[in-house]
């Protein structure tokens, strides 16, 4: 059954409460008989009232003295509120989350809301969420292709970029794209593991110890800057990234599932910044650079945000349990033998290589074979082909290997000498060309 909406209050730093959105009509001023009341000097008597109206909630400035905001545009009419949309009373921020009940929206579904059950239907799917993700994030569509490809073949992304070309803009429009439970991490140097899987307090009046759960616990986590922290704090990734799960005090906490982690990071040689350790790498699937954008895109970019950000103006539109069954889907993507062969081949040629420190493990050979199934299924295919594993070499491989330094002067980067192994290898069908 669907959990009825939240209205979180935000009166300060460290202080939030809750309000359930249960009633046909919900009234927020400073009078007592408002259903949500904020006692600040700013807020009207009876500054803002929300309704359920059909198949969505309505938001109403009742001419307050200060105005109402959604997302930094004020309210002169009734409009519509969505999952994640920022309200602004006074001085006050409140947030609505609604990440189970989903309204019908036109198109948003395929076939009317019918259940994702084919290929066909999941190719249906993506093109809602490349849609929606390319009015927000412009002139890149081959980094729209591979996140949504990492989303679906279930591992993790990391984004590593130059700061300002669109990395956290990114995950929030994904975040945003998909109904579920969102929470943003940013890490900084002073942060501690507990500060993102959560601690377990004494608590006085039952005269025991209780898990609070940290920020870790969603389902679409963007860990922002995620090298700018400590190697301490960025291990505590690494059981839940791997495993969903959390170990506290001994004792096991599951995740909820979709669990996609989307982490971003600036180069190291930045200042401020702690390289990942390779266990860490490697828990991530893919890592994607998204460069700068071309002139036309970039002039876009500034045509859309002229009045407002164009991620205000976006809503969901698929949920978490969309995500789920195009998971169930992606896994039985056919794979023939001879592209397990062809897989096990590179893996191989990145042990014996002379210019690699290490070679690829069996976990970066199961990551190649899930995103391949993950790019048939995006184009629409229910088999992979060579080119499907070829396309996904360098992202999901190039950042679990390290080249040695007496060879650095000779290959320009991991990613040219996984091309010159791939040009060696012949893919199946390509034998009898030879």
């Amino acid at each position: 059954m669907a959990e009825i909406p939240i209205l979180t209050i935000q009166e300060g730093y460290g202080k939030s409460r809750d309000y359930l959105m249960n009633k046909p009509m919900t009234v927020i001023g400073r009078d007592t008989e408002c259903d949500v009341i904020i006692n600040k000097s700013d807020v009207s008597r009876k500054h803002a009232q929300i309704k359920y109206h059909g198949d969505s909630f309505m938001i109403e400035d009742l001419e307050s003295a200060n105005g109402t905001f959604i997302n930094s545009s004020p309210v002169t009419e009734p409009c519509t509120i969505k999952h994640m949309d920022v309200i602004q009373i006074g001085s006050n921020m409140l947030v609505f989350n609604d990440p189970d009940n989903l309204r019908v929206q036109p198109g948003r579904t395929p076939e009317n809301g019918e259940e994702i059950t084919s290929i066909s239907l999941l190719k249906n799917v993506i093109t809602l969420l490349e849609e929606n993700i390319d009015k927000v994030f412009k002139g890149k569509p081959d980094v729209i292709r591979n996140i949504i490809v990492c989303l679906f073949a279930d591992g993790h992304v990391l984004i590593e970029d130059i700061p300002g070309v669109g990395k956290s803009i990114l995950a929030q429009t994904l975040a945003k794209s998909i109904q579920a439970n969102y929470k943003r991490i940013q890490f900084t140097p002073d942060m501690m593991p507990s500060d993102i899987t959560g601690m377990s307090i004494y608590d006085e009046t039952k005269s025991e110890f209780r898990f609070v759960p940290g920020p870790i616990f969603g389902n679409i986590i963007l860990a922002d800057e995620i090298n700018r922290t400590t190697p301490r704090t960025q291990s505590s990734l690494l059981e839940c990234m791997s495993e969903s799960v959390i170990t506290i005090d001994g004792r096991q906490h599951v995740l909820p599932k979709p669990f996609f982690v989307i982490a971003t990071q600036n180069p190291d040689d930045y200042h401020g910044t702690y390289p990942l350790p390779e266990p860490q790498l490697d828990r991530f699937l893919m890592k994607l650079s998204i460069g700068y954008p071309i002139a036309e895109a970039e002039k876009e970019i500034l045509s859309s945000q002229v009045e407002s950000h164009p991620l205000n103006r976006i809503s969901y539109v698929i949920k978490s349990n969309d995500v789920l069954r195009c998971h169930a889907l992606v896994r039985k993507v056919h794979i023939s033998d001879k592209i397990k062969d062809y897989i096990i081949a590179i893996a191989n040629a990145t042990r014996q290589h002379p210019a690699l420190l290490n070679g690829c493990s069996p976990r970066a050979s199961l990551a190649l074979m899930r995103v391949g199934q993950s790019l048939a299924a995006y184009y629409g295919r229910d088999f992979v082909i060579p080119k499907d594993i070829r396309m996904m070499v360098a992202p999901v491989l190039a950042h679990r290997l390290r080249m040695k330094l007496r060879n650095q002067g000779e290959w320009k980067s991991v990613e040219a000498v996984l091309n010159s192994i791939l040009e060696k290898i012949p893919a199946p069908g390509e034998e009898e060309k030879r």
